[in-house]
């Protein structure tokens, strides 16, 4: 999701990013020339390995997105020709070149507080993420790679966003939207996304005979199933006995050779991006699949498993292991959704079709209602057997969701979508009162003991609690919080509003210059600021000021939760999603949809194209 970045004065704010006004780190390197889509001297098709990731700002960049990054970025430039592989990620800090920005936002924590710090996402040969410097690689050096029949590989770990409205809605990556203007002034650029349309212009003039194949992690990822498939299938004339006007012939489903895995669907977030990741909570596709992928622990470097020989084989691994929010699916399961869609919005309860159509979409019912599938072809018994696999692992995970999820109905399933996990909706009299008691400290703060801490701050009477080092970012809070603004008992869901001001007055934004120590110290400060005050009121000798500090606490310690378990929600969405794809497959069968079930076997074949990788890559995985 996109975030607006404010700065003082003025709003600012499986992977892609040309930044105006950078230095030199976010200009492309020089590339021997060579024919499109042939190595040197020879005839040969080309393949071409991309990553993008780091997109958004400081403040939503996180420090999981770069840990996988950085983790793909180091397999790419081991394992693959370095003319053979391009890096995007986040201002375009590279290896061997002084940092631009500090562009990953990391916390830590500290004696119960979350404390805020900000890095340089250093990669070899990195670029800006931006939509302009991605594009125009894409254009004119990875495409002429691939154009005579070779493979880009699209690794994509960054945000996704909705983009559009109504029928033009549709996924988009957020790529990294700082700009450095003419004066040395940052601003934000919210137009910095890559919609599935604009990708696929792209795509269409410059792939030629080339495919790609991509894995995706950011939220709303799954969108870019459309990237070679129509958005609305058509089914042939020959199944109605009277065609309906919306039915105008037979069209391609599939338009181009793309395809590949997503974390979730087009309209859900994905799990992930974590400032502050740790072994035991940070979980999902973002970092399963590279996991999955690579064989390695992202965190650690250690050797995990064995390294998957494809996205297909690295999805496969992540589903079985993901119990976030996530719906992984690949793109043929898609395109066969999209029939699943047909058929339940279209096929479903019209006349105007022939006997056999009518008998295919009650067998479509019937395998949807019941999870059972008797089709004997080898294709469609594999996935079923694959789909098996991840439904049980489901209804290990949630024993008691077990009769549900393997032996629901169909409306079972819908009902489960349904259910709000036993929350009670709308607010009552307790949310009324708790807007109210804040108001009460709102009011305690701006009347009683800012005013009292402001002045301790002037005449240097804080005695121990406000660090030297912290006294000049407290004074410019202190203004700040003057003209409106509100850091101590922040209104709305701003959950870190002390971030953007502490980004630039601590020193972290500009690591070419950064006072480490002194930056610590602000951060600390500003992650304890509230308990801090509190404290130092608590010992006053104004009795007013002691009761402020009572009423108003030093605020929450933080406490290490367990990860959420998988929600019952979530599991009855995949296995309803499950059982929808295998019976749209079972449908086309049926009815001997040739044109339909060719399609769908490009895609399958397309998704299992293998990686290339070296011997060295086999051997690490061992």
């Amino acid at each position: 999701m996109s975030r607006r970045f404010l700065f003082p004065g003025l709003i600012i704010l499986l992977a892609v990013f040309a930044l105006g006004g950078c230095t030199s780190a976010s200009s492309p390197e020089p590339r021997a020339p060579s024919p499109a889509g042939t190595a040197p001297g020879t005839s040969q098709p080309r393949d071409a390995y991309v990553l993008l990731s780091g997109g958004g700002t400081p403040l939503t960049n996180h420090y999981s997105q770069y840990l996988q990054a950085r983790a793909l970025a180091d397999f790419l430039g081991r394992e693959f020709p370095a003319e053979a592989t391009w890096i995007f990620f986040g201002i375009g800090n590279r290896e061997g070149a002084p940092p631009i920005l500090a562009d990953v936002h990391r916390e830590t924590k500290i004696d119960g507080r979350l404390v805020q710090s900000w890095e340089p996402g250093i990669l070899p040969r990195n670029r800006a993420a931006t939509k302009e410097n991605f594009l125009r690689a894409l254009r004119e050096e990875i495409l002429p790679t691939v154009r005579g029949g070779g493979t880009l590989y699209l690794f994509v770990g960054d945000h996704g966003e909705l983009a559009g409205k109504g029928d033009a809605r549709e996924s988009a990556i957020t790529l990294w939207q700082m700009r450095r203007g003419r004066r040395g002034s940052w601003s934000t650029d919210d137009s910095e996304i890559l919609g599935v349309a604009e990708l696929r212009r792209v795509l269409a003039t410059g792939l030629g005979a080339g495919r790609v194949v991509f894995a995706m992690t950011q939220c709303h990822s799954g969108g870019f199933h459309e990237l070679g498939l129509a958005r609305a299938l058509t089914p042939p004339r020959a199944w109605f006995t009277a065609v309906p006007d919306w039915v105008a012939g037979r069209s391609a489903g599939v338009r181009l050779r793309v395809a590949g895995f997503t974390a979730t669907d087009q309209a859900s977030i994905a799990a992930g991006c974590d400032p502050d990741p740790d072994p035991e909570r940070w979980l999902g596709y973002e970092r399963f699949l590279a996991e999955a992928l690579l064989g390695r622990d992202l965190m650690t470097g250690e050797t995990k498993l064995h390294a998957a020989p494809s996205f297909a084989s690295a999805h496969e691994a992540a589903t079985l292991v993901d119990r976030t929010i996530d719906k992984p699916r690949a793109t043929s399961e898609h395109y066969l959704d999209a029939w699943a869609k047909l058929i339940e919005t279209r096929l479903t309860g019209t006349l105007a079709v022939t006997s056999a159509v009518r008998a295919a979409v009650e067998n479509f019912q019937r395998a949807v209602d019941t999870g059972k599938i008797s089709s004997p072809d080898p294709a469609l018994r594999a996935h079923a057997a694959q789909f098996a696999r991840f439904t049980q692992q489901l209804a290990e995970d949630l024993p008691a969701e077990k009769n549900l999820l393997l032996a629901g109905t169909r409306a079972q399933l819908d009902t489960a979508l349904r259910d709000r996990g036993g929350r009670g909706g709308g607010g009552g009299p307790g949310r009324g009162g708790r807007r109210g008691a804040l108001t009460e400290l709102r009011r305690t703060w701006t009347e009683t003991l800012r005013p009292a801490w402001k002045a301790a701050v002037a005449s240097g009477n804080t005695g121990d609690v406000l660090p030297a080092a912290a006294l000049e970012f407290e004074r410019v809070l202190l203004k700040l919080e003057e003209d409106g603004r509100d850091f101590f008992l922040p209104r709305g869901s701003d959950e870190n509003p002390l971030a953007n001001e502490l980004f630039w007055k601590s020193g972290y934004a500009e690591p070419a210059t950064l006072d480490r120590a002194k930056a610590e110290a602000v951060a600390r400060w500003a992650a304890g600021r509230r308990a801090g005050i509190v404290a130092w009121a608590k010992t006053s000798p104004d009795p007013a000021v002691r009761a402020a500090a009572e009423k108003i606490g030093p605020g929450t310690i933080l406490t290490t939760e367990p990860p959420r378990p998988l929600s019952r929600k979530t599991a009855a969405e995949r296995v309803l999603f499950y059982r929808r794809v295998l019976a749209a497959w079972s449908f086309l069968l049926e009815l001997d949809h040739r044109e339909a079930l060719a399609e769908l076997h490009a895609l399958s074949e397309l998704e299992r194209t293998p990686l290339q990788v070296s011997a060295t890559a086999s051997e690490l995985a061992r």
